[in-house]
């Protein structure tokens, strides 16, 4: 027989062997570890799904599937010859997935996309992150409430199971949302920001939905006690927002200093400094501008008192330690105001999302007998809400 014919029957041998593999039995004991260390969640980052109920009617069922990363056939998705055969019933060469993630781990067989390594790192990632759910000490509930708002012609989208994300990573799990959550959506809300009508109708949806969604929750026995507060909306209703919540009631704010909620880790996150100068004596009524996001322009007509950050920055609130602080720095510098003689404040602010709650929450109307919130709307500042 020619040389070529001889080394073509046996590619052909090896590849009728490898077509005549049995898929490898999985022993109960691998299968029932594998699920227990995957919470019964798919393993695939980004999915997440549970795998043990249907995902349309809900009915309690096995839905999961056992993804190899590496094949137990040397034919499939990153197989080897050898390897496959000995890793076919490793549970570290498993992945607890749903159908359609299986799918994506195994489709086009030799030709897949997934690396070996891309998937041992999504089984590590998901893993370690149930391992630490499970760890958890000293866990706090949560319940989160969410608002959003048009702003201008923006209509954002925030999705509750982003905040619920954030919260469990922010605060390495040891916050827990409730099964209640609450959006106070109005991405849709029917007049923009710039309209005359806009401030007052704004305000009256927001306090009636908050009175219908949230007191109930915060009021009823055994309700949340303490809230995880997202909000995406112009600042004055931020503010709003927060003087409902006000300062009784613990809460988390969260902002969008990066992707979706999280705060930076980086250890040399550069940390904002702030100043003021409070006369002694100040009339009775004032301006108040907030310089953090930005230089905010000083409005005409009154006395202006400024709290500003050393370097103002889109992005100056990056981290929880650095809201805390902000608060600690402004509520120092409201009682200087209030020493001062002040009754009435006119805020106008250049503020992130979470700080804008923030002053909401501090300006209360047991301290100052007035709080008006103003926006501004080039060239000039426009009043836009009262905060009493």
């Amino acid at each position: 027989m020619p040389a070529r014919k001889m080394l073509n029957s046996a590619g052909s041998k090896q590849k009728a062997a490898v077509r005549t593999v049995k898929r490898a039995y999985i022993p109960a004991s691998v299968r029932r570890d594998l699920w227990i260390a995957a919470a019964g969640r798919c393993e695939f980052r980004g999915c997440c799904k549970p795998v043990d109920r249907d995902f349309l009617t809900k009915a309690r069922c096995k839905v999961g599937e056992y993804a190899h990363i590496i094949a137990d056939s040397p034919a499939g998705a990153r197989g080897i010859l050898g390897e496959s055969e000995r890793l076919a019933a490793d549970q570290s060469n498993l992945l607890l997935a749903c159908f359609d993630c299986h799918a994506r781990i195994d489709r086009d067989g030799m030709s897949n996309e997934f690396t070996a390594e891309q998937l041992r790192a999504m089984k590590r990632e998901h893993e370690a992150r149930i391992e630490r759910i499970y760890s958890a000490t000293g866990v706090v509930e949560s319940m989160p409430l969410v608002m959003s708002f048009p702003i201008g012609t923006h209509v954002p989208i925030v999705e509750v199971r982003d905040i619920h994300y954030a919260m469990l990573t922010n605060s390495n799990f040891n916050q827990f949302p409730t099964s209640t959550a609450i959006h106070i959506d109005q991405s849709n809300f029917h007049l923009q920001d710039n309209a005359p009508d806009f401030w007052t109708n704004a305000q009256r949806a927001l306090t009636q939905q908050y009175e219908r969604l949230v007191l109930p929750e915060l009021t009823a026995r055994g309700g949340a006690a303490h809230l995880t507060i997202a909000g995406f909306a112009p600042i004055p209703m931020l503010m709003k927002l927060g003087a409902l919540v006000g300062d009784k009631t613990p809460a988390t704010i969260l902002d969008l200093p990066g992707e979706k909620w999280l705060w930076d880790t980086r250890d040399a996150c550069p940390e904002p400094l702030y100043t003021y100068d409070v006369p002694q004596t100040l009339p009775r009524e004032v301006s108040v501008v907030v310089s953090l996001s930005g230089k905010a322009q000083h409005p005409m007509g009154r006395m202006v008192v400024e709290f500003e950050a050393v370097t103002p920055g889109r992005g100056i609130i990056r981290k929880e330690a650095h809201l805390q602080q902000f608060r600690t720095s402004f509520n120092a510098f409201l009682q200087h105001l209030f020493a001062a003689g002040v009754r009435i404040v006119h805020i106008h602010p250049a503020t992130p999302l979470s700080a804008s709650i923030e002053i909401g929450r501090l300006l209360l109307p047991k301290t100052f007998e007035e709080v008006h919130v103003w926006e501004w709307q080039a060239p000039e500042w426009q009043p836009a809400l009262r905060l009493k």
